[in-house]
């Protein structure tokens, strides 16, 4: 995407205030407009007097009646400009602040919906420096065009016209000046495009490494570390500058050219004015408005060659940012989805494929169940064989390639996306909280919910005691990703903000595999009550969890192995079975 695409592409994102932009774009033609007529009216008030002088006797008062007219104009224009560009600058501050945030909103809601498999595969902290940095860009590419750029391309684009038409020789001498700059100043920007994008590949580096030590202190700190993360970051910066620096040098050789510019401009239009004037081609008057030109429009070019520094500078930030923007959530609402309501739980896996992107094998092959409503079903088999990804296909975080899942026969595409997610809750093997209240947390399951709906969930999830036991209860912060608590506390207030969401539908994840013996019973106490009424499924590493399921399915390979109840199963002998002795025989062995 070359700069100029790369602005329009930031243009489009002005929304529904585009007609502000039209009308910032307007004012700042006619604000052109007025200061191009100051230094005519200065080059007709020169060759007024000029005239004056010439007749040797004028009086004072025919003076100030040739200059009074074009002092008032001058005046009048003046003020209009101030009035012009005061409100340009208020409402382009307006503009650019407003759309920032309405972007930055746009691209979180983006990324929390995009597939599984990006998220993977991008840090989260790339994530969030890509968003804080795209929204500034935009913002200052805004701001700027908006309150000084864009009056800068128009000065140029108006200037032109009239200076052709007061003079076409002085007129040409200050077009090939300005061409001549134009075109070093692009061969400039075309070098450092490329220098800055590897700048900003590096500070991405940068973001991703800061955000993955900061979010793994205890672990740094436990096999000391520090100092090792400190020097990576340290190469990392060193990267930075290294590559920073030649694109300083091409910035500098731009300031150089931009100040021998005005200078060179200048005199040029001088010289060449004092020779027109010995062979009586042009008024002193014209001469002083043509210095003026060249210093207004050199002025201009500056800020136009500012504009595209800023946009090379900002480039590598805004493909990043563009290129999140145009990742397609893998899963998308279809147009006539609908809300059947609460679901009454019954499910049906039918000849389910589905391969992850860039993976030749696939994760789940024609995997086919029946489910009826209120049953709990457990999925066992070794690491690998696709538990996870069946039950995330059921809760919709990525589509199956072939095949359907219905729950209470309908097919869960039709669906609409908050309501087949409001119908299903999951208890994660790792504890999923946020760096907020236990109140905050526990009412992600249900916002409304009343003091005594939380203090009920909590208590039949078995965490009201330790609860009432933290120094502010349910106003105590549970830190970043939970950590002011034990593994159990957390798995409990997981167990309880299900509880609060009541769904039909329960998914345990592996929810108790990485519990002690005391805290797992208490965990498992807390479950049989979630688990009442409702359809379960669970992945389970413990077969303790799994003694009374209503229907055990052994996977491997992403295939559906062995199916049945746990005595049916141990009495086949089969794969399960022989999971069953390898467990109980005190031997190790993995389930989930």
């Amino acid at each position: 995407m070359g700069l100029m695409a790369l602005y329009g592409r930031v243009f489009s994102l002005l929304g529904q205030d585009r007609t502000t932009a039209y009308w910032l774009m307007l004012g700042n033609v006619l604000l052109i407009a007025a200061l191009l007529a100051e230094p005519i009216l200065f080059g007709r008030v020169i060759d007024a007097l000029t005239r004056l002088n010439d007749s040797r006797g004028a009086a004072a008062e025919d003076v100030w009646q040739v200059v009074t007219p074009l002092l008032l104009a001058w005046v009048v224009l003046g003020l209009f400009a101030i009035v012009c560009s005061g409100l340009i600058a208020l409402y382009a501050d307006r503009l650019a602040h407003q759309r920032r945030h309405v972007v930055l909103r746009d691209y979180f809601e983006h990324v929390l919906q995009l597939p599984a498999h990006h998220r993977h595969t991008q840090h989260s902290g790339r994530l969030m420096k890509i968003m804080l940095q795209g929204t500034d860009a935009l913002w200052a590419l805004w701001l700027g065009f908006f309150r000084d750029y864009f009056a800068a391309f128009m000065a140029v684009a108006i200037l032109m016209p009239v200076a052709f038409y007061l003079n076409p020789a002085m007129a040409t001498l200050l077009l090939l000046l300005c061409l001549l700059f134009v075109f070093l100043t692009r061969l400039i920007l075309r070098k450092t495009e490329r220098l800055q994008q590897a700048v900003e590949s590096h500070y991405s580096d940068m973001a991703e490494h800061v955000a993955d030590s900061l979010g793994n202190v205890a672990l740094i700190q436990s096999f000391a570390r520090v100092r090792d993360e400190v020097d990576q970051l340290k190469h990392l910066s060193h990267q930075v500058v290294g590559a920073q620096f030649p694109a300083l040098s091409w910035w500098a050789l731009v300031n150089i050219l931009t100040r021998s510019a005005t200078t060179l401009t200048v005199l040029g239009m001088l010289v060449l004015g004092l020779w027109l004037f010995a062979h009586e081609r042009i008024s002193i008057g014209e001469i002083v408005t043509f210095i003026g030109f060249a210093g207004m429009i050199i002025g201009r070019l500056e800020q136009s060659v500012s504009f595209a520094n800023r946009l090379s500078v900002e480039a590598p930030k805004l493909r990043e940012f563009f290129e999140v923007l145009q990742t397609e959530p893998q899963v998308v609402e279809a147009s006539g989805a609908i809300d059947p309501g609460k679901a009454n739980g019954a499910i049906e896996f039918r000849h389910i494929y589905y391969a992850y992107p860039g993976v030749q094998e696939s994760a789940v092959t024609d995997f086919s169940l029946s489910i009826k409503a209120g049953q709990t079903v457990a999925l066992v088999g070794p690491s690998g064989a696709g538990k996870s990804t069946t039950l995330a296909l059921l809760c919709r975080l990525f589509d199956p390639q072939a095949g359907e899942i219905l729950i209470d026969g309908l097919e869960i595409r039709r669906w609409r996306l908050d309501a087949l997610r409001r119908n299903i809750g999951v208890v994660f093997q790792e504890n999923l909280l946020f760096n907020r209240s236990v109140e905050d947390n526990l009412r992600v399951g249900k916002p409304e919910a009343t003091t005594d709906e939380l203090r009920q969930a909590a208590s039949d999830a078995c965490a009201l005691e330790f609860i009432e036991g933290l120094p502010e209860t349910f106003a105590t912060p549970v830190g970043e990703r939970g950590r002011f608590l034990s593994g159990g506390q957390r798995q409990r207030l997981a167990i309880a903000r299900v509880l609060l969401k009541d769904p039909a539908i329960l998914v345990l994840d592996e929810a108790t595999s990485a519990l002690d013996a005391q805290t797992e019973l208490d965990v498992q106490q807390a479950m049989q009550r979630v688990r009442q009424g409702r359809t379960t499924l669970v992945i389970a590493h413990r077969l303790s969890t799994i003694r009374h399921a209503d229907q055990i399915v052994y996977m491997t390979g992403g295939r559906i192995g062995e199916a049945g109840s746990f005595e049916q199963l141990m009495a086949q002998g089969g794969h399960f079975a022989q999971m069953v002795r390898t467990q109980f025989s005190g031997k190790e062995s993995q389930l989930g």
